[in-house]
């Protein structure tokens, strides 16, 4: 039995495991950057989880077309950004054309070693945050037998893509998950986090040295600004003084939403996994 969304969102390890996975995540990015900037929006994940699902599943493989059929009718993205999605992926590497449909028109793509060692990682660390709840072995399972990483996938892609629980994330945190490379902006406030408690409503944390977050995410400065002050706007985030040189203050109630958004996804994967293993 899959642990709830209500069960996962408020085991007090959920937070401090999702400040881990997140620094994790990072160090994954930091390796092939543009892997991390493909992948670092709402819009771009449900694209490329969408995309390996017609690879790995039974839906006659990835192709722009096919793609585009699927995607359409849940508004996740023009037919314009999904092509131009597949043209970067196939120019930074993520994907290739299938050797088996080589000579068949449309053409057909699988993805590259790059992109199943990065998901395998991926999995690997949302099955660690599941077992640190309940104390089960999903991810030592997963290291003996890897190959349902590729069996779980299309089942984990398709129900996030079903749910708009995920789909869809709360209006606050979509603002972040929405804009490109709002996410991996949204991972690091998280990991400073930690296992810190909040003071009254907010979570206090560090300041951002935004040269060093900005060249470890591949982003400019004034694009973090950016980010950084569309949160401000709406009263997520600020500052305690200065920008950028005294404590950023979070608000308690967003991290909140943000965990229960996450736990839609943590739920799938666990649902997903038990399925296979």
């Amino acid at each position: 039995m899959p642990l709830s969304v209500d069960v996962i969102c408020s085991h007090p390890s959920f937070l401090p495991s999702l400040a881990y996975y997140g620094e994790a995540l990072a160090e994954v990015y930091h390796t092939n950057q543009r892997l991390g900037a493909n992948l670092a929006s709402q819009r771009r994940w449900l694209i490329s989880q969408t995309a390996l699902a017609l690879y790995w599943g039974d839906e006659g493989g990835l192709t722009v077309n096919r793609l585009i059929e699927v995607l359409t009718p849940y508004k996740v993205a023009s037919p314009n950004t999904i092509r131009a999605f597949i043209n970067e992926s196939v120019q930074y590497g993520f994907i290739e054309v299938d050797p088996d449909s080589r000579r068949l028109r449309p053409r057909y793509w699988k993805p590259t070693e790059i992109v199943k060692s990065a998901l395998m990682e991926w999995v690997t660390l949302n099955l660690a945050m599941l077992d640190g709840i309940d104390s089960r072995d999903r991810a030592s399972v997963l290291m003996q037998r890897p190959d349902i990483v590729f069996a779980l996938q299309p089942r984990l892609a398709w129900n996030c893509l079903n749910d708009p629980a995920w789909r869809e994330p709360p209006p606050r945190v979509a603002l972040l998950q929405n804009t490109i490379s709002g996410g991996m902006v949204m991972d690091h406030i998280v990991s400073q986090i930690g296992a810190g408690a909040p003071e009254g409503e907010r979570y206090l944390i560090p300041p951002i040295n935004a040269r060093r977050l900005s060249e470890r995410i591949f982003i400019s400065r004034t694009h973090l600004q950016r980010i950084l002050n569309k949160a401000i706007e709406i009263g997520v985030l600020g500052w305690s003084r200065r920008p950028f040189e005294s404590e950023m203050w979070i608000d308690r109630l967003f991290i909140d939403e943000y965990c229960r958004w996450q736990a839609v996804k943590s739920h799938h994967i666990d649902e997903a996994f038990a399925h296979f293993a």
